[in-house]
């Protein structure tokens, strides 16, 4: 098997090290409340991202207190219409329970990172010194870039060859190009752990590279420029960046020397005949815009099938009982395969993939599928579906889905609009009385909350579920805060 990791968005981490202070005497209640409902609890950290890490709509975008109050308001009355939705006995579907599931399940891989990969990192202030330094570099390179076929050119090259030797070997029609880079411009991660963590030496021949999979990338410094940091905040930014990105790479070494443990003598087989069909039917599912991806992953929240994709499963369907690979001495039938891909889509590692490209790709992403696998059966067995973390997240994305299902059935037309309708803004109000006695505020810390009126959509990397947060709830436009209870929750 692949042994290979998905990259997180360091921001991932912020999050997960803001929640470090959790309460030790009460292990099953958040830290930091903002409001209650019930026994739906709402953190500053959770109003902060739904407001933040996904766009708001136009009625409540500002960083004004009136938009903040329709923030506010808006999360609370999504947890009312998830209260309202289990009040009526109501249960949501398995495909929707398939996706809470994953959402704990992702964040238990998240805590598997923090434990196994973030906290055994110890600062080297040397190294972040160095790292701090480098950043501040902007290098002018020259480069080549050629077909993959000449690969074999390498083996003959002398010690101290250079790039004018490669065009000679390669093809005198090739150009050496000159750039400038700094830490900010896109490169592959090979180029840029060489400019930025490693060490440089001016007029030496570095590569090949992989840029893709038909195309090789060399090249040379030929001198730097650093730029000075001058005030004591461009210091400490500077300083605080190089210890998050030395944390985060070394995190991620460690991690992957536990996966890798994990993992170990682990394999996968594939059935050569079975997995082609699949993979080819597969691939029209996949193979598909952008805007008709969101469409699909959409629809299948509500249980819904576009036509390409109900052709398409219902002939994967008719092979549900088809073997198609063996993984630790069993066998995994279609239908199995499928069942795990529903609580955790498959993650392609190349995000551009064309049809001749898709068999391998697939068996990279079923690789990862089955890491995963075993990576949260390890946080299961370490008691990581209990954290704080994992089930306050549970709870969250389940809320958010019941209470898409009550917005749902006031009427299609409303549930799709950029603005709460009249029976979202009534059902908000009957509820804020009906359920007032059960709701409690914490205004004093909401008066000092701040928000960016910058529209945001934060992504993690290479995850089954992309999204950091739900989407903002779209149910009501209320900004008064007249009901409930004015607390202080003790942290």
């Amino acid at each position: 098997m692949v042994k290979a990791f998905s990259s997180l968005l360091i921001i991932s981490i912020i999050i997960f090290s803001s929640c470090n202070k959790s309460n030790d005497h009460l292990p099953n209640v958040p830290s930091n409340i903002l409001a209650m409902v019930g026994n739906k609890t709402i953190t500053v950290n959770d109003f902060i991202k739904r407001c933040e890490y996904v766009p708001r709509p136009p009625y409540c975008r500002g960083d004004n207190y009136i938009h903040k109050k329709i923030a506010l308001n808006s999360l609370i009355a999504e947890k009312l219409f998830a209260i309202e939705f289990e009040n009526k006995n109501l249960f949501i579907a398995e495909n929707q329970m398939m996706v809470v599931e994953g959402q704990k399940e992702q964040t238990m891989r998240h805590l598997m990172l923090k434990r196994f990969g973030f906290e055994k990192v110890k600062i080297d202030t040397p190294q972040i010194q160095k790292i701090s330094e480098l950043s501040n570099r902007e290098y002018r390179i020259s480069f080549i870039s050629f077909d993959k076929k000449y690969k074999n050119i390498f083996a003959g090259l002398p010690k101290n060859a250079r790039l004018k030797d490669m065009v000679l070997r390669v093809d005198n029609r090739i150009d050496i190009v000159e750039k400038s880079v700094n830490k900010n411009d896109n490169m592959i991660e090979a180029v840029n752990q060489l400019l930025y963590y490693g060490d440089q030496s001016l007029n030496l021949l570095y590569g090949p590279f992989e840029i893709d999979n038909n195309t090789l990338f060399c090249f040379e410094i030929n001198g730097w420029t650093t730029r000075a940091t001058i005030t004591e905040k461009d210091k400490k930014d500077s300083w605080n960046q190089a210890i998050s990105d030395y944390s985060e790479k070394a995190a991620k070494n460690y991690y992957s020397q536990y996966v890798s443990q994990l993992l170990k003598g682990k394999t996968i087989e594939y059935n050569p005949e079975v997995f082609s069909l699949f993979s080819n039917k597969l691939s029209k599912i996949y193979l598909i815009e952008k805007d008709k991806k969101e469409a699909v992953m959409e629809n299948r929240l509500w249980g819904k099938n576009n036509e390409i994709e109900s052709v398409t499963f219902d002939d994967i369907k008719k092979m549900k009982n088809s073997s198609i690979l063996t993984h630790n001495n069993r066998e995994y039938k279609i239908s199995e395969l499928l069942t795990m891909i529903k609580k955790h889509p498959l993650v392609f590692r190349n995000k551009t993939i064309n049809s001749d490209m898709f068999n391998n790709e697939l068996k990279y992403a079923i690789a990862d599928l089955f890491r995963d696998y075993h990576i949260t059966n390890e946080a299961y067995m370490l008691g990581l579906d209990q954290d704080i973390h994992a089930m306050h997240n549970e709870n969250k994305w389940e809320d958010y889905i019941k209470s898409l299902n009550i917005n749902k059935s006031l009427g299609e037309k409303s549930f799709m609009s950029r603005t709460p309708g009249k029976k979202q803004i009534m059902l908000t109000d009957s509820l804020q009385i009906k359920y007032s006695n059960i709701i409690k505020i914490d205004t004093d810390k909401f008066e000092k909350i701040k928000l960016s009126n910058t529209d945001m959509s934060v992504m993690y990397s290479n995850q089954a579920y992309a999204k950091l947060e739900p989407n903002f709830p779209i149910i009501t436009n209320d900004h008064i805060l007249d009901y409930g209870d004015k607390v202080s929750f003790l942290d």
